[in-house]
């Protein structure tokens, strides 16, 4: 072949976002491609399917060419960064933990409220345990525990296909 060229979709949420290109006269083995999140969003992207096309030169036959589609398919994520706080309040034996999360999220230009399912989690023997899972609802989550003694708390939440994930600093109280 003299030349050669793999031309992949990268489609997100809105649907396509751009291209992928590698060939002959570019690189042949990979391709750097910029999606916009505040257009198309954050999420799964998806590449493929391609198109591929070939061209040569025979003293045979004169000039090939093939041109055939590739149903390979890939992905990809881009998530938007999320934060955790953890505040806590002690009245007597009753200690009340009050989480607050939030996302940044391009396609508002900022940071919003989150509501990931929230673990408060508590320190005991030198490993964190939690205590108990609750839904932030409006970017906040509240849990009220027992304890007489000072105890160190923290909240954490996974990453999902859209957001990372995050930990607050720890807290005693």
């Amino acid at each position: 072949m003299d030349s050669w060229n793999v031309s992949t979709e990268v489609r997100g949420k809105h649907g396509l976002a751009t291209w992928a290109n590698y060939g002959t006269y570019g690189s042949a083995t990979k391709d750097r491609v910029q999606v916009c999140p505040s257009i198309y969003g954050l999420g799964k992207y998806t590449l493929g399917p391609s198109e591929i096309s070939a061209y040569g030169y025979s003293t045979n036959n004169g000039w090939g060419e093939v041109e055939d589609p590739d149903y390979t398919k890939g992905y990809f994520y881009v998530r938007g960064k999320t934060y955790a706080s953890l505040s806590s309040k002690r009245k007597g034996s009753t200690v009340t933990l009050t989480s607050s999360t939030k996302v940044y999220h391009p396609e508002h230009y900022g940071k919003i409220k989150y509501n990931p399912k929230v673990k408060f989690q508590v320190k005991s023997g030198g490993k964190w345990k939690t205590l108990k899972t609750v839904t932030a609802k409006k970017g906040k989550a509240v849990y009220k525990v027992k304890s007489k003694s000072k105890k160190t708390y923290r909240v954490t939440f996974s990453q999902v296909s859209w957001a990372t994930g995050a930990t607050s600093k720890s807290g005693k109280r």
